[in-house]
């Protein structure tokens, strides 16, 4: 078992997509009339909200990212729970003394509110969040390293999506897919990433314990 098992939220902790794309249509549709659909969302992934509402209304301003906030708080009240199994993944963990980063590309208030809503704010250390840029979780992953003197072969990442994949191999650490949420494309997934994709918090419990 690594030293280092780092967490993504969305889709990996908690199923936050339906938060998420009730967030983003909301806020969009309050500044510009429009409705857009989940796909035009997720097409904006990698960077954080305010790097995505960017692309998403012309006239970006602070008030935008505070409409956004408040939308997303709002949404999360219906969802206060993680996926079955990720309490008892982290307890597991941290009974053998592993340390467990969050790494994630989401915006710092709005992950704070996820783990406030879930009940997770002691569980992870340190919490790293996203860029308006785009994707940093390679320099993060080595950020991490370089904070615990470890080498890349002490540190797996738990992440659901090809970029996930993609920033894992560029930092030279081992990726584990969750493809458990309802978007998950497990097929995809094995071809991308094979022999590492789980289908439960479960199952990649057992595999953690295995090694």
């Amino acid at each position: 078992m690594e030293k280092i098992i780092a967490f993504d939220m969305d889709g990996t902790t908690a199923e936050t997509f339906p938060v998420i794309f009730d967030s983003f249509r909301k806020t969009v549709h309050d500044y510009t009339g429009k409705w857009i659909s989940n796909q035009v969302i997720l097409a904006q992934f990698g960077a954080n909200e305010i790097g995505m509402l960017k692309k998403l209304i012309p006239n970006y301003s602070d008030e935008v990212l505070e409409t956004f906030h408040r939308n997303y708080h709002s949404a999360h009240m219906l969802l206060r729970k993680p996926f079955d199994g990720i309490n008892d993944l982290l307890h597991m963990l941290h009974d053998h003394h592993v340390i467990t980063p969050m790494i994630t590309g989401k915006g710092e208030q709005s992950l704070q509110t996820s783990l406030e809503a879930l009940g997770l704010v002691d569980q992870f250390d340190p919490v790293l969040s996203g860029s308006p840029d785009g994707s940093i979780k390679a320099s993060q992953f080595t950020q991490v390293l370089n904070q615990y003197d470890l080498p890349k072969e002490q540190m797996a990442y738990i992440g659901d999506a090809t970029s996930d994949v993609k920033a894992c191999n560029d930092a030279g650490i081992k990726c584990y897919t969750a493809a458990w949420s309802i978007n998950a494309k497990p097929a995809e997934m094995e071809k991308l990433n094979p022999h590492e994709v789980f289908t439960s918090v479960e199952q990649l419990r057992d595999r953690l314990l295995e090694d």
